[in-house]
């Protein structure tokens, strides 16, 4: 589970990632992983490094780096998922070698991210994942007019078995249902 919401109602999972000082309780005991840093959990290497919600920029955002955040990857099944935490500003070359090919990028842009859309953009020209899954609040309409997503699939889950369901020749925009 990656950032378990509060609004989600009752959770439960074996594993958390964390990239927000704040999420919902999951019952049982999971681990939780709330620093950068490389971990294994049941045979299933995942890596989290920093990343800031607003760029560093001076001329974008007055010099202010915002509050750390990770961005977290892990692969299972042969299948390689990325998610932003509350990314807030583009990726330089040496972020995008350390994320590396990408199948499934989870990104939050639109009016309740960090990124907003143009810098969601980049990010995600950067990266170029197979398929895309915004997060946040939002409708997400205008994140992904920007992306150009002509076709929308709006799934309850998403559900992957094998890398070879993955789209070869297209990218496959995923929203999911809030629960």
């Amino acid at each position: 589970m990656i950032n378990p919401d509060k609004n989600a109602g009752k959770l439960s999972g074996d594993v958390v990632l964390s990239s927000l000082s704040e999420t919902a309780k999951v019952d049982g005991e999971p681990i939780v992983f709330d620093w950068p840093g490389e971990y294994e959990v049941k045979n299933v290497p995942i890596i989290g490094f920093q990343a800031w919600t607003k760029s560093k920029s001076k001329e974008e955002d007055e010099g202010t780096a915002g509050d750390p955040t990770i961005i977290f990857y892990f692969q299972i099944n042969g299948v390689k998922c990325c998610h932003l935490g509350n990314l807030g500003h583009v990726l330089i070359s040496d972020m995008v070698k350390e994320i590396g090919d990408v199948d499934i990028l989870m990104i939050n842009g639109d009016k309740d991210g960090n990124l907003g859309n143009k810098k969601a953009v980049a990010v995600l020209e950067a990266i170029d994942p197979r398929v895309v899954i915004p997060m946040g609040n939002s409708e997400h309409n205008g994140l992904l007019k920007e992306l150009g997503a002509s076709e929308v699939e709006t799934l309850e889950k998403f559900v992957l078995k094998t890398a070879s369901e993955l789209p070869d020749d297209k990218r496959k925009f995923v929203v999911l249902k809030k629960l």
